[in-house]
């Protein structure tokens, strides 16, 4: 048998960018989807609990009058992560079953359907029925999208595109956050809805992965996504041939349970979740959720919804620079870079509220040091840390275990954010808020430890280089 053809013996110099960046921002819409799933309970909280008067139904008869109570709405802010676990769980299945696309335009209908339960809620049941619908599709997203918008890529633009993905994150976030500055919550869940019959149009012109049809013996049809992907000046034979090499060993030996106690299997997922733990023990998602709070007790005027605007588009502008570098720079040092930065302000975030706890006073001064450090680490963790463990964990993976390696990291990522979410008050009560900063700051320092040593550099490789790291002993991928 033949060697397998590399990445490096393909001209990719050919290829037309502009098809495969269509396709990645198709899937990456998934995202932006998600993201107003994730980002609608913070805005509309006020109004479902009758503290806003942007309410449009005040009358306590009516039907359609839903007030909550603070265990009734941190069930519907929580219920998403359960639906999302459930979601990654079974993404990786249904992927390697049904096709990349196929299942990223199937997810459009339990989006649709959550938010048509949660429009139409006329009991807090209801609206628990949509956020887990809204969460089991957003976890499905979670373990596909990245995984195919690393597969159609060529090398040279994969760290690229692959930021697309939480970049729309943000920009759902940002575009709930916004709504919810003068809309009511049914009117916003509204608009919200049309998000996924966007994203099923947007999906139904996008190509399958190439690897896809290959694996299911649909050569033909791999040779024209691959033709659409990669434009009509590109000789598509020679990347073909390298997939159709990479199918038949992948299907020489059929995956059992044993083979993920081997290093090639289990080596890779653990970089997965390792890149997991690091973003969510970062303090990420304590900042996201509890920014506004932050502000309050450090004394910040801004109204809630303004500042949440703010911190989302500090993340945004960090995605972009995160964006542009990762090409240059690669996916190690920018991580580390984002590791520092947060593991700085997380600091300095912390000294803050050991100052203002022992000496009031002397913390006057101080007062604009809280803001500047959220700042500095929501752009910190947009550039590197939100981003890069979706982009790390999918290249890392082998394709024989991707489905089921995706499952696991973004499992791994729900689960995380379900506890640090859930933890921060509790931390911040046993060892004060200073403390709970500093155990921020100093899982930041262990991430930049563990990316010096453990983390390989994927920026640029082929398949078989990544592979040969986590099979080749004392070898190293620089």
């Amino acid at each position: 048998m033949e060697s397998a053809i590399t990445d490096n013996e393909i001209d990719f110099s050919k290829a037309n960018k502009r098809p495969q960046i269509l396709a990645a921002l198709a899937a990456a819409f998934s995202a932006f989807v998600m993201g107003t799933t994730f980002g609608w309970s913070s805005p509309v909280q006020p109004q479902l609990q009758q503290n806003s008067t942007l309410n449009t139904v005040v009358d306590q008869n009516s039907t359609w009058y839903i007030d909550l109570d603070d265990d009734q709405m941190s069930w519907v802010g929580s219920l998403i992560n359960i639906g999302a676990s459930v979601g990654a769980i079974c993404g990786g299945y249904l992927m390697d079953r049904f096709g990349r696309v196929f299942v990223l335009m199937a997810v459009s209908i339990p989006f649709f359907t959550g938010w048509l339960f949660i429009v139409l809620a006329v009991d807090p049941l209801m609206l628990y029925v949509g956020r887990l619908l809204g969460g089991l599709a957003a976890g499905i997203c979670c373990a596909v999208a990245p995984c195919y918008i690393g597969e159609i890529s060529i090398p040279d633009i994969r760290g690229t595109v692959g930021y697309f993905f939480s970049t729309n994150i943000g920009l759902g976030i940002l575009f709930t956050q916004i709504l919810g500055l003068g809309l009511d919550w049914r009117f916003i869940s509204g608009v919200c809805a049309i998000t996924p019959l966007v994203l099923f149009a947007l999906l139904y012109f996008v190509p399958e992965s190439p690897y896809f049809l290959v694996k299911n013996n649909k050569i033909d049809k791999a040779a024209k996504s691959l033709q659409w992907l990669r434009g009509n000046l590109f000789n598509v034979e020679a990347e073909l041939a390298q997939i159709k090499s990479r199918v038949i060993e992948d299907k020489t030996q059929q995956l059992n349970l044993r083979d993920f106690l081997r290093p090639w299997a289990y080596k890779p997922i653990l970089i997965g979740i390792a890149v997991m733990v690091f973003q969510q023990f970062s303090g990420l998602n304590a900042a996201l959720f509890y920014s506004v709070e932050i502000l309050q007790v450090a004394g910040s005027n801004l109204d809630a919804l303004v500042s949440a605007v703010v911190v989302i588009i500090t993340l945004l502008i960090g995605n972009f620079l995160g964006a542009v570098v990762v090409g240059r720079l690669g996916r190690r040092p920018l991580f580390m870079i984002s590791e520092a930065i947060a593991c700085l302000s997380m600091c300095v975030l912390g000294s803050y509220f050991y100052i203002l706890t022992n000496d009031p006073e002397a913390a006057k001064p101080l007062a604009w040091l809280p803001l500047t450090s959220l700042i500095v680490f929501i752009s910190g963790i947009g550039m590197g840390l939100g981003p890069l463990p979706w982009i790390i964990s999918s290249e890392v993976l082998p394709a024989k275990i991707r489905g089921q390696g995706s499952s696991i990291a973004a499992l791994a990522n729900f689960g995380l954010s379900f506890i640090v979410t859930k933890t921060f008050i509790d931390i911040q009560r046993a060892v004060t808020p200073a403390g709970a900063f500093w155990f921020y700051g100093g899982f930041c320092l262990l991430g930049i430890l563990f990316a010096l040593f453990l983390l390989p550099e994927t920026k640029d490789k082929t398949s078989e280089q990544i592979e040969a790291f986590f099979v080749t002993p004392n070898h190293n991928v620089e």
